[in-house]
């Protein structure tokens, strides 16, 4: 959240001092070379927040598109997780108890994936787990196959388990798929040029119109920190819910609990 609020004051102070700028830059222009005017100056300084504005509408959907994309993969492999275990309730009671226990360590691992805050090495230290415990599931699932219980359902859990598996793949694929960072910059550099340029348009008209341009600025800022925070889900105030995983989670851990 902290992050969330610095990042907004810091692109509407930086958009309202260009524009501060440019209006002074303008005025001791205008001074030197004695203007008193300066035709088609609105027309420009329209056509650059019309653009603007569309290029912030562009980004955004690219945002959008990879948060959602995230919150349906958490989705998925929480179904993923609660179909596999729901197989596994098949199993003699051995290998049932066995792999109660480590799908209940495996999805507390997965959530903690989304409790990294974006570190690449606490990203990295929980695919080092996820793969750890992967092996011992596959281990178990191994040896589970070749009881008579087993036999009976091997194809549908093989297929439950590898998908399983295949979800906490997709989850570190979308984790790394966000919006390049060139667009991010050159997005930025063209919202302070536009800013430089209301600047100059104003002192062309001769009024500053300071409240109103502030407004517009902080709105323009809070656009920008809004695609920045959904583009980093990890971290900020817009965060991907992990409720789907909680729930299986709980429904795990509730096995566990019962006797047998």
């Amino acid at each position: 959240m902290l992050i969330s609020n610095l990042t907004l004051i810091g692109l509407a102070a930086l958009l309202i001092l260009t524009k501060e700028v440019g209006y002074r830059c303008n005025r001791w222009s205008r001074q030197r070379r004695e203007m008193t005017s300066e035709e088609g100056s609105s027309f420009v300084m329209s056509s650059a927040l019309t653009l603007l504005a569309l290029l912030i509408g562009f980004t955004f959907g690219m945002a959008q598109s990879n948060f959602e994309l995230r919150r349906d993969l958490v989705t998925h492999e929480a179904n993923t997780i609660s179909t596999a275990h729901l197989r596994h309730q098949l199993l003699n009671p051995g290998h049932r108890r066995e792999l109660n226990s480590l799908m209940a360590e495996y999805i507390r691992v997965r959530m903690g994936f989304s409790r990294t805050g974006g570190d690449p090495k606490a990203v990295e230290a929980v695919g080092v787990q996820t793969g750890q415990i992967q092996a011992k599931i596959w281990e178990v699932t191994d040896r589970a196959l070749e009881t008579p219980e087993g036999q009976r359902i091997s194809v549908p859990l093989l297929n439950a388990t590898n998908e399983m598996f295949d979800d906490a793949e997709r989850r570190y694929a979308a984790f790394d798929a966000k919006i390049p960072e060139r667009i991010l910059r050159s997005l930025l550099a063209y919202a302070v040029g536009s800013s430089f340029l209301v600047g100059l348009t104003l002192a062309a008209l001769g009024s500053r119109h300071f409240i109103s341009t502030s407004g517009l600025f902080v709105l323009i800022a809070l656009a920008l920190s809004l695609i920045i925070d959904m583009d980093n889900s990890a971290v900020g105030l817009i965060t991907t819910s992990q409720a789907p995983m909680e729930r299986v989670s709980k429904m795990i851990e509730s096995e566990l609990k019962l006797p047998g």
